[in-house]
C-alpha cells in the first residue's frame, strides 16, 4: 500500500519511519530542501516529562527513552549523531497545589526521577535563581513589573535528568537517514498544490511543479501548514489549529566561566522558560504564553515577520533577569518561526478524519519535539488499525510503549475529544 507523508520535520520523519517498518510503500514530500527545515529546525528541542495529561507523561518518558539510546532506535546509518544532554530541569509552578502534587505522584510511579522541592532547598541548590515569586506575570509596560516581589515561590519540582536536543534539525535527518536505508522515498522542493480523487488509487496530489502523485493513504504532518493542507484535501476536523508566530531569545550565561551548571527552567511562575545553549555559553528564553501576552496568530504561513522585535526581546529577557539577577541585557540575538497548535488545548491530534485513507499528526509544534518518535509509532499503528478495517471511533488505539512497560489510551489526542471524556488511562 502506498502512503504518502505531507511534511519532513522530525515528527513526519519519524512516522515515515515507522509506516516502513510495518510494511508500507512510504513517500515524503517537503517544500523545503531537506528534512527538519521547516519550524522542526526553530524548536528548543527540550525533553522533558511534566505534563498534566498522564497519557502525555507517559508518551514523554517513552520518548525520553528513545532519545538516550538514539543510536538503537534510528540503527546504523551514517554521519553525526545528536547530542542529548541532561541537566535536569527545574518545573516553578505558581502554586504547589494539589495538582502539581499529582503529577509528580504519577511520574513517580512510572520510573522518572521527579521530587518536589522547597523554596529553601531551591536557593541552596541554584543560588543562581531568585525564588521571589512573580506571579501573575504583568507585561514590562506594567509599573509593577519592577517593583520587588513580597512574595517567595511556593516551591518547584525537580524532573533530575530531563534533558535537550542540542540540534533540533540533526534529528530530523537522522530520521531520514535511517528512513531512506529503510526504502522510504524522499522529494524535497515539492509544494502540494492540489489533493484531489486519484485514478488507480485514492488520492492525486498535485505539485507545484507540474508532477502529480497517486497513493492510497495521505498523512498530513505539515506543521503551520497543516490547516492550509486539511482544505486541499476538503477536510474538516472538530478541533482546530493554527500557525501561531513564536520568538526565542539568547543571552550571555554568566555562569559559564565558573563552570556552574545551568539547568532548564520551566518557570510558569515567571511566564518564561530557558535552558543552557551553545556547549553552556549561552542561556535561550522563550515564553510560557502568561495570560497578560497577547497570543500572534498568523493567518499565511509563508508571510510573517521572521525578524525579532523589541516587544517580544525586552519582555522575555527581563523576565529572564528577574529570575536569574545575574544576566544581562547583550546585544539582540534570536530567532522567530511558527508553532502550529490546536486552539482549543494545545495538545496535537493523531487521528484518522472523515475522509478515508487520510491522516493526521498536526497541532504538534512547541510540545511535541520531545515525543516525536513516540508520535510517529502512534500514527503508524492508526494508518495501520484503520487500512486493515478497524474504526479506531469506536475502537481507540491502545498505545503500548515497550520501553517503559506500560499502555496508554490514546483517546485524548483524538479529533473528537471535545465530546469525549478526555482523561487517559496509563496502565503499567
Amino acid at each position: 500500500m502506498q502512503v504518502c507523508v505531507i511534511g519532513a520535520g522530525v515528527i513526519g520523519c519519524a512516522i515515515a519511519l515507522e509506516l516502513r517498518r510495518r510494511g508500507f510503500d512510504v513517500t515524503v514530500l517537503d517544500k523545503n530542501g531537506d528534512a527538519g527545515h521547516g519550524s522542526t529546525s526553530s524548536s528548543c528541542g527540550i525533553v522533558r516529562r511534566f505534563y498534566s495529561q498522564p497519557g502525555m507523561i507517559a508518551m514523554a518518558h517513552e520518548g525520553w527513552h528513545i532519545w538516550d539510546d538514539w543510536r538503537s532506535f534510528v540503527g546504523d546509518i551514517e554521519g553525526e549523531l545528536i547530542q542529548f544532554p541532561r541537566p535536569g530541569m527545574v518545573f516553578i509552578p505558581p502554586h504547589m497545589d494539589e495538582g502539581v502534587l499529582t503529577i509528580v505522584k504519577e511520574m513517580q510511579r512510572l520510573g522518572i526521577k521527579a521530587r518536589v522541592l522547597s523554596a529553601a532547598e531551591v536557593s541552596a541548590r541554584f543560588p543562581f535563581l531568585d525564588t521571589s515569586s512573580f506571579f501573575p506575570p504583568t507585561p514590562v509596560d506594567d509599573p509593577r513589573f519592577f517593583e520587588p516581589s513580597e512574595q517567595s515561590i511556593e516551591g518547584a519540582v525537580l524532573e533530575e535528568d530531563a534533558g535537550y536536543v542540542v540540534f533540533p534539525a540533526l534529528a530530523a535527518q537522522n530520521l531520514r537517514e535511517a528512513a531512506t536505508q529503510a526504502g522510504v522515498v524522499f522529494r524535497f522542493k515539492q509544494r502540494v498544490t492540489a489533493i484531489e480523487e486519484g485514478g488507480r488509487r485514492r488520492f492525486h496530489l498535485q505539485l507545484e511543479s507540474g508532477q502529480g502523485i497517486e497513493t492510497d493513504v495521505v498523512v498530513n504532518v505539515a506543521g503551520p501548514h497543516s490547516a492550509i493542507v486539511n482544505r486541499m484535501a476538503g477536510v474538516t476536523l472538530p478541533l482546530e489549529t493554527r500557525p501561531l508566530r513564536r520568538e526565542v531569545h539568547a543571552q550571555v550565561n554568566p555562569l559559564y566561566e565558573s563552570g556552574v551548571p545551568l539547568p532548564i527552567v520551566g518557570d510558569l511562575n515567571g511566564g518564561i522558560y530557558f535552558r543552557p545553549e551553545a556547549g553552556g555559553r549561552d542561556i535561550i528564553v522563550g515564553s510560557t504564553d502568561p495570560a497578560c501576552d497577547a497570543l500572534e496568530f498568523v493567518d499565511d504561513p509563508d508571510a510573517f515577520e521572521r525578524g525579532v522585535t523589541q516587544l517580544y526581546r525586552e519582555r522575555q529577557t527581563l523576565r529572564l533577569m528577574k529570575r536569574m539577577p545575574s544576566v544581562t541585557m547583550g546585544r539582540p540575538r534570536g530567532l522567530a518561526d511558527l508553532y502550529d497548535v490546536t486552539v482549543q488545548d494545545w495538545y496535537p491530534i493523531v487521528d484518522r478524519t472523515d475522509r478515508p485513507g487520510y491522516y493526521v499528526c498536526i497541532g504538534t509544534s512547541g510540545s511535541s519535539f520531545k515525543t516525536a518518535p513516540v508520535l510517529g509509532m502512534l500514527t503508524a499503528q492508526i494508518v495501520e488499525a484503520c487500512e486493515s478495517g478497524r474504526d479506531v471511533d469506536e475502537q481507540p488505539l491502545q498505545l503500548h510503549l515497550p520501553r517503559i512497560g506500560v499502555t496508554v489510551d490514546t483517546r485524548f489526542l483524538s479529533r473528537h475529544r471535545g465530546q469525549l471524556q478526555t482523561t487517559s488511562t496509563v496502565i503499567g
